[in-house]
């Protein structure tokens, strides 16, 4: 696909920005979230506690136990396996969001990472969906901007990055560069083909 023209983004503050094969992938810089990662590791390890204090329970069975008694442990221990499951997938849902462009597919992928750049929440778009990208300033002087989605039939915008302006507004440029790019490579398709792959609805600032 060719170099970025706007940088690599290596030198930001708040975003980072990697380019593939066929897209493009934004995340929010780690650095910015160290309370968020910080209670990532504890939930993960205080589930991980639930869990084993289940198994250990198994382990410590009094001699003896029937009837009633065996099932109430067994319902602890089962209690203290769900909390600890439910617990460290909570923890490990992931907080910094990010962005892939996927020229190929001609789709638009929004998730959140955890510590480990693992996804566990995803919605993706398909560009005929999306009516608009465009960066709305911060509130306050001190806050960051934010890098917002419009799709069709949808009533409010889907947030998909926060950042500071400066850079969110060349993630966005980017973006427009690499869509107007694939639609102008659509455009040479026969009208048959172009049909089948969808529009796209102009990404706006």
């Amino acid at each position: 696909m060719g170099q970025l023209k706007y940088g690599s983004g290596s030198d930001w503050s708040s975003v980072t920005m990697h380019q593939s094969e066929t897209g493009l992938t934004v995340s929010e810089k780690l650095e910015r979230f160290k309370i968020e990662a910080a209670s990532e590791l504890v939930l993960r390890l205080v589930g991980g506690l639930l869990v084993a204090l289940s198994t250990l329970l198994w382990v410590v069975l009094p001699m003896g136990l029937a009837g009633d008694q065996l099932a109430s442990h067994a319902m602890l221990a089962a209690i203290f396996t769900a909390v600890g499951l439910g617990v460290y997938a909570y923890g490990s849902r992931g907080f910094r969001r990010q962005v892939s462009f996927d020229g190929a597919r001609r789709v638009l992928s929004l998730t959140k990472i955890n510590i480990n750049q693992q996804n566990r929440v995803a919605r993706s778009f398909g560009f005929d969906e999306i009516e608009s990208v465009y960066v709305r300033r911060p509130t306050k002087r001190s806050g960051f901007a934010s890098l917002l989605v419009r799709v069709a039939g949808t009533k409010n915008p889907v947030l998909a990055l926060t950042g500071e302006q400066s850079e969110l507004e060349q993630v966005h440029r980017v973006l427009c560069d690499l869509v107007h790019g694939t639609e102008r490579r659509v455009a040479r398709v026969p009208l048959r083909k172009r049909q089948r792959l969808g529009g796209f609805s102009a990404i706006r600032a």
